[in-house]
């Protein structure tokens, strides 16, 4: 049955890149453009999505903002985090929340093509060592129902552009967790506490490698420090994490 829902999900990708391809369509508003336009969005669209720039947290990569203090973010201040780096591409804000309900969502997966090549071009410049690339799996029951991995389809385009292998069924999550939406960093940090799980057999494969795990977006770090968990556990080297967008530097306190 999942094999059934996976060709579904591929079908309705090209279906939808048939109908609305990227090259002569935004991806975000639809307005006709040419494949001249980055990332297959028009130049209004473009300039709405806002970049990641200025201070950025040391160890989650999101921004601090102007007149924040410190190098590490609200967050990573108060969590041993189990990974050794993140890295985003631009601020989770109205626009790129509705890019990602697009994507998610909307039958949409064309776009996580856009979205390997943004990450691409995030990390090339970065000088560190990656051995393969994984995406942060989603549970079965949720791939069923949209057909695909999001974070799969970028982690895919990302190691097409960077020449860096792909591996896929690296974990697993066994748990099927609950939107984390509204749910406070604690709450967050026990939603996904032993959701993940490494495939069978894939010690080995892992043992001394440096890992770069996508997902799509990052908050709180609660997934990823689950994941990275598990990986370090199996052996892993260094695991560095990578979005397309994360949340602001927010307090605690005033996190809806």
């Amino acid at each position: 049955m999942t094999m059934v829902r996976t060709i579904v999900g591929t079908m309705a990708e090209s279906l939808a890149e048939a109908i609305f391809p990227p090259s002569i369509y935004c991806i975000a508003c639809g307005s006709i453009i040419d494949n001249s336009r980055h990332y297959s969005l028009c130049d209004s669209c473009i300039e709405k999505v806002q970049w990641i720039e200025g201070a950025l947290c040391e160890k989650c990569g999101k921004v601090l903002g102007d007149r924040y203090r410190h190098n590490l973010c609200y967050d990573c201040r108060r969590a041993e985090r189990s990974f050794d780096r993140g890295f985003t591409c631009a601020r989770y804000s109205l626009y790129e929340r509705s890019l990602m309900m697009d994507y998610k969502y909307r039958n949409r997966a064309y776009i996580g093509r856009q979205l390997g090549d943004i990450l691409y071009d995030r990390m090339k410049e970065e000088d560190i060592s990656v051995d393969f690339i994984a995406a942060v799996p989603i549970h079965s029951s949720r791939k069923r129902i949209r057909g695909y991995n999001q974070a799969e389809i970028m982690a895919v385009q990302l190691s097409r552009r960077w020449g860096i292998p792909v591996k896929k069924n690296l974990l697993i999550r066994k748990k099927a967790t609950k939107a984390m939406k509204g749910l406070s960093s604690y709450e967050r940090r026990e939603n996904v506490e032993g959701a993940f799980s490494l495939f069978s057999d894939k010690e080995s494969t892992i043992a001394g490698r440096n890992i770069l795990l996508v997902d799509d977006i990052y908050t709180t770090g609660s997934t990823f420090d689950s994941c990275s968990r598990v990986l370090k556990r199996a052996g892993a080297g260094k695991v560095y994490v990578l979005t397309f967008a994360a949340g602001g530097n927010v307090p605690p306190g005033d996190r809806l």
